[in-house]
């Protein structure tokens, strides 16, 4: 067996072992299929929801926005998060009504790394009315990154500068802190409301820890085994993934039902899916999705080339994703 089709197999399996979807591997392997694992069909087909950021959606009004997405094939939206969450979320909930689309998550920075403990609280409870909004908005949760940036940090009470070599040694405490404390502490909440905490793994030189999708499924698992139930999640992102991961089936198979949302973005600028041609190839990630029975939603994080047409290019994007969601 190849190297790839190791790994692949192994990230398969990781559905049993990761997410406890015992189902989704039958006992043993056949000799015949390469040593891949035999895999039975999700209680539920996956579905294809394509998704927009708020400020990427043509229109100025509410309603404008959620009126484009109905006639252009968009099944969700994902909101901002912060005081545009708290403001707009009963409008959004009242304009939403009546309408064959449903809320993703909300995303927003956020940063639970800080080498002070009253900041590290101090961004819990931002976010727990946030949650609060979330569940009544029937969401599968709040995207949040755990630790962001790489550089030196200051303690503003004492103006001690800690050097980022010193901090790399201090992540493993960081990311213990975010699982037993902060993390814990939102995911109980976001439990509490219907919904959930969703981690975002990052790209190297943005994060120091939570790059894989696998990771943060993990991480998610040891959440939630604290708190006996889903209040943590995760999410992949197509062009995060490029990068960190070696390829796109395996992480999405292998997070299972704890993958609750999905970045897309073409795979060279970071823009709209279709810009950077044959390069922008999803194919091998929406059979990951297939297997799993995903249900949440796609969602375009992404730029516009200079001088385009947003509304042609967002039109080519669903018929190409589209395509290749039939091939996969």
């Amino acid at each position: 067996m190849k190297r790839r089709e190791f790994l692949t197999a192994s990230a398969v399996a990781g559905v049993a072992a990761v997410c406890g979807t015992q189902r989704a591997v039958a006992q043993g392997a056949n000799p015949a299929d390469n040593g891949m694992p035999k895999l039975t069909p999700p209680e539920k087909p996956a579905q294809l929801n394509l998704c927009l950021q708020w400020g990427m959606i043509p229109g100025g009004e509410m309603k404008q926005k959620l009126d484009f997405l109905e006639a252009n094939g968009y099944q969700a939206v994902e909101t901002p998060s912060g005081d545009w969450l708290l403001n707009e979320g009963e409008k959004l909930k009242a304009a939403m009504e009546g309408r064959k689309l449903f809320v993703a998550t909300a995303c927003g920075p956020s940063e639970f790394s800080y080498i002070e403990r009253e900041k590290r609280d101090a961004e819990v409870a931002k976010f727990l009315p946030q949650l609060e909004v979330l569940g009544m908005l029937k969401s599968p949760g709040l995207i949040v990154c755990p630790a962001r940036g790489m550089g030196d940090r200051k303690i503003e009470a004492t103006g001690e500068v800690i050097k980022a070599e010193t901090l790399w040694m201090n992540m493993r405490d960081l990311r213990r802190d975010f699982v037993e404390n902060t993390g814990k502490r939102l995911a109980e909440h976001a439990l509490k409301h219907g919904t959930s905490i969703v981690l975002e793994p990052l790209r190297r030189g943005e994060t120091p820890f939570l790059r894989q999708v696998l990771d943060g499924a993990v991480m998610a698992r040891d959440i939630n085994n604290q708190i006996g139930g889903t209040g943590a999640t995760v999410m992949g992102d197509f062009w995060h993934m490029e990068q960190e991961e070696y390829e796109f089936f395996g992480p999405f198979a292998g997070a299972g039902k704890l993958l609750t949302h999905v970045h897309i973005a073409s795979l060279r600028k970071r823009q709209i899916p279709g810009v950077d041609g044959d390069a922008d190839n999803y194919v091998a990630g929406f059979k990951g999705l297939k297997l799993i029975g995903y249900q949440g939603a796609v969602s375009l994080e992404g730029g516009v080339p200079r001088d385009a047409n947003k509304e042609e290019l967002l039109a080519s994007m669903v018929r190409l994703l589209r395509e290749q969601w039939a091939m996969a």
